[in-house]
C-alpha cells in the first residue's frame, strides 16, 4: 500500500518501540503537503488524561505512556462520522477555490464564477462551524488530552476566517468578486491548507480512519528471535508483529493483526533439516541422501528445490549372508510448490505439490507414484510449517486468544528475502488494551534483562 505521508510518534528504549502510526493520503487529495515540512502537530497524547486508569504496575513514566493517553482520547463512531463530514467540506472548499481561480484566469463566464464563489463560501461555512461544534462536543478526557492540538486547529480556523472577511461576497459583479478572490488565492490557499493539516493532526490523535489508506493507531511489536528444533536441528527464527486499528471501526477497538516470520536460517539449513528426516542407508532396500535443498519465494507461495541421490539394493541368498548388489541408481532434482492456508479450525496448513522432476525414468516414476515422493512432500511441508509462528505465539497473552487467523502467505521484500505473513483480526476491550500495553512492556523488559540464549522448542 503506497504511503504518501507518515507521522510517527514513538517512545524508544534499547529493546522496544511502541509506535503510534498515522498513515496519510497523498497530497493530491487535499492541499496538505506542508504538514510534514511545517512541523504541524503535537506529540500524540500530549497533556494529562484525568480519570484514565493505567494497568497495575505501569508507571506514569513508562515507555508506553503515549499509547495509554492515545487510547483515552479515541473517537466514538459518532464522532468519527462527524469528523469525516467536516473534512469533506474542507476538501470541497479547496476544490472550489482552485476551480474559481482557474475560471477567473481564463475569463470564464460570470455564471460559472458566481457558482464557484457561492459553493466556496458555503463549504467554508460548513467546515468552520462544524469544526467549532465538533471541538465543543469533546469528552473531558479529550478536552484535556487534545488541548494543544485543538488550540492549533482553532487558530487555523481563525486565520481562515480572516481570509473570508477580506472578500466582498456581496459584490454585484461576479467577475469582479472572482478577480478579488483570485488575487488573494495564494494567501487563501495557505490558510485553507493549514486548516486541513491541523484537521489531519487532530484526526490522527482521535484514531479516526478517514479512508482505506489513512489514519490508523498501532502497536509495532519489535522482532523477537527464538530457536525451534526441527528434526533435531536448532533453527533460529525471527518474528515481528503489528496491531493496527481496522478501517471503519473507530471507537470499536477492532484491530487488524499481522505476524511476520523470517525464514532465512531455515532456508539456509533446509538441506540438513530434510537430510535428518529422509537420509537412509539400508543394506537391502533403499538408500537416499539429500545433497542440497533451497527455498525461494514464488509469491504468494514458495518453491523448494531438492537434489537427492537414490539407490536400490537387492539382497541374494546365493551370494551368502549379507550379500547384496545394486539394482538401480540415479540422481533427481525435485521442485515442490508450497502453498500455505488457514484450516477451518484456524490452524495453519501447508500444501505441497511436486511441480517438476529431473531424473531417470525409474526415479521419476518413484517420485510421482511411490511413497518416496509422498514422503518427500510431507517432510518438506512439515519442516517449513514448523518454522512459522502463528498469531497466538506472536502476541502477548492478554490478546492472543482473541486473534482470529484469516490469511497466510509467503512474502519477499528483497530478492534474497523470504518471510511468511500471518494476518487476522481481533476485537478487544479497553481493559485488554491496557493489559496488552503492560504485558508488552514486561516482555520487553524481561528480554532486555535476560542475556541467556533463547529457548529451544521442538517441532
Amino acid at each position: 500500500m503506497p504511503l504518501r505521508k507518515l507521522i510517527v510518534v514513538r517512545e524508544t528504549t534499547a529493546r522496544v518501540r511502541v509506535v503510534l502510526l498515522v498513515l496519510g493520503t497523498g497530497s493530491l487529495l487535499c492541499p496538505c503537503q506542508g504538514l510534514a515540512q511545517r512541523g504541524g502537530g503535537a506529540p500524540i497524547g500530549a497533556g494529562s488524561t484525568p480519570g484514565f486508569s493505567r494497568p497495575g504496575g505501569v508507571s506514569e513514566k513508562d515507555e508506553l505512556k503515549n499509547f495509554h493517553e492515545a487510547m483515552a482520547v479515541q473517537a466514538t463512531s459518532k464522532q468519527a462520522a462527524e469528523f469525516r463530514a467536516i473534512v469533506t467540506n474542507t476538501e470541497a472548499a479547496a476544490r472550489e477555490l482552485d476551480a474559481l481561480t482557474k475560471s477567473s484566469e481564463s475569463a470564464g463566464h460570470a455564471s460559472d464564477l458566481s457558482a464557484h464563489a457561492t459553493a466556496l463560501r458555503q463549504a467554508l461555512e460548513k467546515a468552520r462551524s462544524g469544526t467549532k461544534d465538533f471541538l465543543a462536543g469533546f469528552s473531558p478526557a479529550q478536552k484535556s488530552g487534545l488541548k494543544e492540538t485543538s488550540a492549533r486547529l482553532i487558530k487555523a480556523e481563525s486565520d481562515l476566517a480572516e481570509q473570508e472577511k477580506s472578500v466582498d461576497w456581496n459584490a454585484p459583479d461576479a467577475t469582479e468578486q472572482a478577480t478579488r478572490i483570485a488575487g488573494r488565492s495564494e494567501a487563501f490557499r495557505r490558510a485553507l491548507a493549514n486548516f486541513r493539516n491541523q484537521q489531519n493532526v487532530l484526526g490522527s490523535q482521535l484514531g479516526i480512519v478517514q479512508s482505506a489508506e489513512e489514519q490508523r493507531v498501532a502497536f509495532d511489536i519489535p522482532p523477537n528471535k527464538t530457536t525451534v528444533n526441527i528434526a533435531g536441528q536448532p533453527i533460529a527464527i525471527t518474528t515481528s508483529a503489528v496491531i493496527v486499528r481496522a478501517p471503519g471501526n473507530a471507537g470499536d477497538n477492532v484491530f487488524r493483526v499481522e505476524a511476520t516470520t523470517g525464514l532465512a536460517e531455515l532456508r539456509d539449513n533446509l538441506a540438513s533439516v530434510l537430510g535428518a528426516q529422509l537420509d537412509r542407508q539400508e543394506s537391502c532396500g533403499e538408500r537416499v541422501r539429500v545433497s542440497d535443498a533451497t527455498l525461494s519465494p514464488a509469491i504468494p507461495s514458495s518453491l523448494a528445490v531438492i537434489r537427492l541421490h537414490y539407490e536400490r539394493w537387492f539382497c541374494s541368498r546365493a551370494g551368502g549372508v549379507g550379500s547384496s548388489r545394486e539394482m538401480a541408481e540415479g540422481n533427481a532434482t525435485v521442485e515442490i510448490q508450497l502453498t500455505p492456508s488457514v484450516g477451518a479450525d484456524g490452524q495453519l496448513q501447508m500444501a505441497a505439490e511436486i511441480t517438476r522432476v529431473e531424473a531417470e525414468r525409474f526415479l521419476d516414476d518413484l517420485l510421482h507414484s511411490d511413497t518416496l515422493g509422498s514422503d518427500l512432500r510431507e517432510k518438506v511441508s512439515r519442516s517449513v510449517l514448523a518454522g512459522i509462528v502463528n498469531l497466538k505465539a506472536a502476541l502477548p497473552p492478554a490478546v492472543a486468544g482473541e486473534a482470529k487467523v484469516q490469511s497466510v502467505q509467503f512474502a519477499s521484500a528483497r530478492e534474497d528475502d523470504l518471510t511468511v505473513v500471518v494476518s487476522g483480526e481481533m476485537k478487544i476491550s479497553a481493559e485488554q488494551t491496557q493489559l496488552l500495553a503492560a504485558q508488552l512492556k514486561e516482555r520487553l523488559a524481561s528480554r532486555a534483562g535476560n542475556a541467556s540464549a533463547p529457548p529451544v522448542q521442538s517441532r
